[in-house]
């Protein structure tokens, strides 16, 4: 057995315990492990081994504080960029179909389709058809992708044109609204110019 190195202790049902362990060269891998695995987090978190696992609580602690001040912050923003893309699809003029993209590589799911519902009630009874795509992620990953407008054959219709120019987008309409994802948006510029230039469908 050479040495036998206990790893710890599962309670089981019955007042049993599962007991954990190594033997042999079992101990001296796992040993040699450890020390990789110390090093590495040692060079991460620049500190010793003593106390990385304070340092991973406090990381953690600042990442989910990091999270809620970036939730609260796009929630503030929200109703900017939707009265922004009202702005654009008013001031288009009178065209056969007013239409507007928004591209926010940091954004996310709930970041779009939250601008997608707040630009619909700032353009609820308006008179003239108009359509909006808003888009959430990187370039080359792609990400969400909400698709809004007057009515549901504008939007499909445009959906169906946004799957040729970025590939398959899936997801699906409610409630007036298409809600999706888009395997990448390095193409999106280019429903920017049709946008500005007349339609997207």
């Amino acid at each position: 057995m050479q040495v036998l190195k206990l790893a710890g202790v599962d309670r089981i049902r019955g007042g049993n315990m599962r007991l954990f362990f190594y033997v042999g060269a079992r101990v001296r891998e796992y040993a040699e492990a450890s020390l990789v695995r110390d090093k590495r987090l040692a060079g991460l978190l620049s500190c010793p081994p003593e106390t990385q696992c304070e340092a991973v609580e406090r990381s953690i602690k600042q990442g989910k504080a990091s999270l809620k001040a970036l939730k609260s912050l796009r929630g503030q923003l929200v109703p900017l960029v939707a009265q922004d893309l009202r702005n654009q699809l008013v001031a288009q003029g009178e065209i056969q179909r007013q239409s507007t993209v928004y591209h926010c590589e940091d954004g996310d799911g709930p970041f779009a389709s939250s601008i997608g519902s707040e630009l619909a009630k700032l353009m609820a009874g308006s008179n003239t058809e108009w359509l909006a795509v808003v888009a959430s992620g990187s370039k080359a990953e792609g990400g969400s992708l909400v698709v809004v407008g007057s009515d549901e054959a504008s939007i499909i219709n445009a959906v169906e044109r946004l799957t040729l120019l970025l590939g398959t987008c899936k997801g699906g309409v409610s409630h007036g609204t298409w809600r999706g994802k888009a395997a990448s948006f390095v193409q999106l510029a280019r429903l920017n110019i049709s946008a500005q230039s007349s339609d997207l469908g």
